[in-house]
């Protein structure tokens, strides 16, 4: 049995989950993950009883967001990414709380070291110690991504343009692949039939449905549902392993995605992941929206 290292280093106050492009070993994953990788250090920072928070002020999703600017006590150049996933595989969803010792020791080992400052600042994207998420907790992350001015006139302009209000509607949110995102790949037509199927079973006459994808050519062939709503612009990836324009509209529009989709009534993803796609779970998890998934 591995022993459990004890949290000694008395200086260090605070533990930070910072969102940029790049860390000192690794580039950034997606919104989603990174969300999930909060919730796990949130739920550590509990058991270890020191302050958490969240800092997204050097990704470029900052200009779109209210914050309060860079923490003078972080060095952004020196953040490191932690390796690990909490969970094995087939425990991902499992709501039993699981704690893998081997990714909690790293994480005190290098707390532990640290005396650079009284925060600790890095990143991960393990999945949660447990899925029983307090409100104050989903609170601290979604006031962290609170829209600024700007981006709420741009939620309401989008809006307006599809013809929607706010919580009326289900958003479907269909996943394809980081390839058709970066438009690596070309969609293939069994591809786009199966989609197509999966979404027959799910839809219910009348009701509105947002439809969000990675993939603006799908939208395209989705058009012809009358009870579809979608908007066909630019979109980025957000992680730093694929953003291709980071000072593009793209990212813009890809966090009205985001935004669009914490206002529906209900989620379902539909995810060619076999971990679904955070992007969606993670929104729904700190707005409180009933989520469902299907794998592709």
């Amino acid at each position: 049995m591995t022993t459990l290292i004890k949290f000694t280093n008395t200086n260090v106050k605070k533990i930070v989950c910072v969102y940029q492009l790049c860390y000192l070993n690794q580039k950034s994953p997606g919104l989603g993950d990174f969300i999930r990788g909060c919730f796990y250090v949130m739920q550590l920072s509990k058991l270890l009883k020191i302050e958490f928070d969240v800092d997204i002020s050097n990704h470029p999703i900052n200009k779109y967001i209210e914050n309060s600017g860079k923490n003078p006590n972080i060095n952004y150049d020196k953040i490191e990414w932690i390796e690990g996933h909490n969970r094995p595989p087939h425990l991902w969803f499992h709501k039993k709380s699981y704690l893998d010792i081997n990714l909690r020791n790293n994480i005190i080992h290098k707390l532990n070291n640290y005396h650079d400052s009284n925060t600790y600042a890095l990143s991960l994207n393990a999945f949660p110690i447990s899925y029983n998420f307090m409100d104050v907790g989903r609170q601290l992350i979604k006031n962290r991504l609170k829209p600024n001015n700007f981006m709420k006139d741009y939620i309401e302009y989008t809006l307006n343009e599809l013809k929607l209000e706010k919580n009326t509607y289900a958003t479907i949110h269909i996943r394809t692949g980081d390839q058709y995102l970066t438009n690596v790949e070309y969609m293939n037509n069994i591809f786009i039939n199966n989609i197509k199927t999966k979404i027959n079973k799910l839809i219910v006459p009348n009701k509105k449905y947002l439809i969000i994808s990675d993939s603006n050519v799908l939208k395209l062939f989705l058009k012809s549902y009358p009870n579809f709503y979608m908007v066909n612009k630019q979109i980025e990836h957000l992680g730093g392993d694929h953003i291709k324009f980071p000072d593009s509209l793209g990212v813009m529009n890809t966090l009205v995605d985001f935004y669009l989709m914490s206002y529906s009534n209900s989620i379902f993803c539909l995810s060619v992941f076999g971990h679904i796609s955070g992007f969606s779970q993670y929104c729904a998890t700190i707005n409180k929206i009933p989520f469902n998934y299907i794998i592709l």
